[in-house]
Parts: structure tokens; C-alpha cells; sequence
């Protein structure tokens, strides 16, 4: 079975044209199993929409997926330049995939002006917005916008109506508004993804071996179907009488189980063996990546 998404060229612009083929190349040149297939349950974005907000056990387990997609890409020196939870589509076993490449930026070919203003103003890195250009850790900025996004059902900035003014906060911020209640580990990754220097903040490699996602790591091994957003889901079908109820799921926490021992990073990032990123600490980063993108 085959879904064909058919886009009219009728009454279309030139270089509307142009970039619609960009994006169809793009996608073609890309081979990987989490990116761009089918998705039956639709994007977090929809999922946010359903439940409001998720814990931060289950937003952990997410991230760490994410992680390992936007390594993918930023190896083939590909730059998302709009991600988003909406942009984030899930499958049934609560796989993710990436989704939506209309404005990447491929670093290899150039295909556009590095120093376009490109994606959506909440989850835009200030180097893009200053036009400084876009680089993989503009999406790593967006990556923390993101998991903000997921905490707390919206982006940062989310109650600033204006674009521009959001623009203009998220230059002059220090870094953009924390939620309330996260954990000192989460605090201390979204800070090193909120670095005003996109030079100083770690690649999605580095970012695998955080405290944080060690933390919710046999979690995320060991995540049961009950765990799950389509769990959610079905219950929510079940019970669409009663919401609380249904809030409650999503918002739960669930006690850890003892973390397993995890193997080597080399062993699992197919197509990096023996590399390092180039922003590699000085000092040795514990083991203990996420598992395997396959």
C-alpha cells in the first residue's frame, strides 16, 4: 500500500516551484528508516493538542529518538531549520520520524542563501534571526525549544502574540523562560542547548550522553506499551467521557526501573565508528547512549 500526496503546479510561482522540487530532492537523497515514512498517529504537535502536556519521563524518552534522527542528519550535513513538534511524527510502537524538509538547509550544496531567515519564530535560534546563518546547532536551539514545547503544551514565548516581538526576546534574552518544576538534570540540558554561541553548544552526538537522558535511559529500554502515546490514545477513546481521567494518564510519573548496562556509542550510531564530534569535551563523557536507531 502506498500513500501519493498530488500538489497542483497550476497558478503556482516560479520559485515556488523551484523550492517544492528542493524539497523532493532533498528528501530523495535521504535513506534511513526514520525518515519520512508513514506515521500512523499523526505529529506530537497532534498529540499535544489531545493531552496538553506530557511528563518529563515520557518527553525524555522522545528526545532521546530525536537525538539519534537529528545526529543522522547533521552527518549528511543536513540542517531541519524548522523543527517542531509538529514537524515530529509518531508510529504505533512510539517510534518517531522527522518530517516536513520545505526550508532545510543542505550544507553540502548550498541550494539557498545560508542567510535566509528560515522556519517558525518560537522555535527560531538568534543567529538566524540576526541572519548570521543557520548551522546544525540552530537546530539543536529549536531541539530545546521543543522538549519546552512538549512540557508544556507550547514553545517558548508561547503567550507573545507579535512574531517580532518574540524575534526581538529571543535575541535579547539571555536564553528563553524555563517551565517551573523541570529537574536540575533537564535544567542543565536545556541551558547548554540555549547557548547565545552556537559554537558552544554540544552537537546531537554529545547531547546522547547527557545526564538527563542517562537518567530516564532504562526507561526508555524498557518503555511498556502502557507507557506510550498510542496507549494514550486508545484510552482516550475509550474514556472520552471523562478527560480528567485522560489528563492524568498523560501527565503521570512512573518510578524508573534499575537502568541497565549500556553499550559502547561506536556500537549503535550506524555510520560513525571510532568519531567524535568536533565540540568534544576535554575531558572523557561517560558512556551510556540511547538505543539503536534501528
Amino acid at each position: 500500500m502506498v500513500a501519493v500526496k498530488r500538489i497542483g503546479l497550476e497558478g503556482m510561482k516560479e520559485e515556488e516551484v523551484t523550492q517544492l522540487m528542493r524539497e523532493v530532492d532533498l528528501v530523495k537523497s535521504l535513506s534511513h528508516p526514520s525518515i519520512v515514512k508513514y506515521a500512523e498517529n499523526g505529529s506530537l504537535g497532534q498529540t499535544l493538542k489531545a493531552f496538553g502536556k506530557l511528563n518529563e519521563r515520557l518527553v525524555a524518552s522522545y528526545v532521546v529518538k530525536i537525538l539519534e534522527r537529528l545526529h543522522y542528519l547533521h552527518q549528511s550535513d543536513i540542517v531541519h531549520c524548522d523543527f517542531k513538534a509538529a514537524n515530529i511524527i509518531t508510529m504505533k510502537n512510539g517510534d518517531v520520524k522527522l518530517s516536513d524538509f520545505g526550508v532545510s538547509l543542505n550544507l553540502r550544496a548550498m541550494e539557498r542563501e545560508i542567510k535566509d531567515v528560515a522556519g517558525t519564530p518560537n522555535w527560531m535560534a538568534p543567529e538566524v534571526i540576526e541572519l548570521k546563518g543557520a548551522s546544525t546547532k540552530s537546530d539543536i536551539w529549536s531541539l530545546a525549544c521543543t522538549v519546552i514545547e512538549l512540557l508544556t503544551g507550547r514553545p517558548p514565548y508561547g503567550d507573545v502574540a507579535n512574531a517580532m516581538t518574540v524575534m526581538f526576546r529571543i535575541v535579547e534574552d539571555e536564553m528563553p523562560p524555563i517551565p517551573e518544576g523541570c529537574s536540575p538534570a533537564l535544567v542543565d540540558f536545556l541551558k547548554l542547548c540555549f547557548n547565545k554561541d552556537p559554537a558552544l553548544r554540544p552537537s546531537a552526538e554529545l547531547l546522547c550522553e547527557h545526564q538527563w537522558l542517562k537518567k530516564h535511559w532504562g526507561a526508555h529500554m524498557d518503555l511498556r506499551p502502557q507507557d506510550s502515546i498510542p496507549f494514550l490514545r486508545r484510552v482516550s477513546a475509550d474514556l472520552a467521557k471523562n478527560s480528567d481521567v485522560v489528563r492524568h494518564l498523560a501527565a503521570m510519573d512512573i518510578t524508573d526501573p534499575p537502568v541497565p548496562e549500556r553499550p559502547s556509542l561506536d556500537d549503535i550510531i550506524s555510520g560513525s565508528p571510532g568519531r567524535r564530534s568536533s565540540n568534544e569535551p576535554s575531558s572523557p563523557i561517560p558512556s551510556g547512549p540511547p538505543d539503536s536507531i534501528f
